[in-house]
């Protein structure tokens, strides 16, 4: 499977869970992060971006979301966007109840809740 069919399989994917909480497991070198994200919608960004070329292509996540900080105190994800980095996704399982991604930079498993 390509990464473009993966791309556009995980944004199928997020597009049926719009409007509940999905929990995003992220694992980047040592550190995990852990996001409760109400979806309202999902956006693509391209790599060919006019406005900031220096930005990778994403899928943009756009709704409320909640994370721990470091003190274990639970507080908003800044913005009203997540970025999944798209360049190298792949995904390595996918159903019902989760997908597992990998990308060049991070792994993640994404939970319907």
């Amino acid at each position: 499977m390509t990464e473009q069919n993966d791309i556009k399989q995980l944004q199928e994917w997020l597009n049926r869970y719009t409007g509940t909480t999905l929990v995003i497991e992220k694992q980047e070198l040592d550190d995990t992060d852990i996001i409760h994200f109400v979806l309202s919608d999902v956006d693509e960004r391209s790599q060919d971006n006019e406005i900031d070329d220096y930005l990778e292509s994403a899928l943009l996540l756009r709704g409320e979301g909640r994370t721990q900080n470091a003190e274990g105190e639970s507080v908003p994800v800044p913005g009203d966007t997540y970025e999944i980095i798209t360049n190298d996704l792949r995904i390595d399982e996918i159903n019902d109840e989760h997908v597992h991604l990998t990308t060049e930079r991070a792994t993640y498993k994404v939970s319907a809740k």
